[in-house]
């Protein structure tokens, strides 16, 4: 494998067994036998290559990430605060582990997962700081040439989180 192979594995490895099933099911191979051939060469540590990046990224001062939550993007930044759809088992105070990264990055470097980065190499914290209500929505429905008019009122529900730490792990 050449380097840019070991670099594109350490920030992607949860991607690279479904390619690998996929390619087994289109090819002679049986999946099993492919599968442990190429877990085996696998990198248990990180390489060289990807140690000198991550550290390049964590002596940057600040971090920016690109989050999913519910299936919806956030880049976000630490402190912000994100306004998102209601999350009913959360409460006031709740401290979230924010692990479906699929950016991280700072003003000079940036890792990009395939499709989500590494759990092990940040650190993403983010609290419930609100459940407010929306904006009151007014929805009219009306038939023609008769007196029938029908009103109802609608509100989203939301839940506020604020980013307190956003961290780059030491390798």
């Amino acid at each position: 494998m050449s380097s840019t192979n070991l670099v594109h594995l350490a920030f992607g490895m949860r991607t690279v067994l479904p390619q690998i099933l996929t390619r087994a099911l289109h090819s002679s191979q049986t999946p099993a036998s492919t599968v442990a051939a190429t877990a085996a060469s696998l990198p248990t540590k990180w390489s060289a290559g990807s140690v000198d990046l991550v550290n390049r990224l964590r002596d940057q001062q600040k971090y920016y990430a690109t989050v999913v939550i519910k299936g919806r993007p956030f880049t976000v930044t630490q402190n912000d605060i994100i306004v998102m759809d209601r999350i009913q088992e959360l409460e006031l105070g709740d401290s979230l582990a924010l692990n479906q990264v699929t950016e991280l990055g700072s003003r000079d470097y940036t890792i990009k997962g395939q499709p989500f980065i590494d759990s092990s190499l940040f650190k993403i914290e983010a609290t419930v700081i609100e459940h407010p209500d929306g904006k009151l929505f007014t929805v009219t429905k009306k038939k023609r040439r008769t007196a029938h008019q029908k009103v109802t009122y609608h509100r989203n529900r939301h839940t506020m989180l604020r980013v307190s730490t956003i961290d780059v792990a030491k390798i």
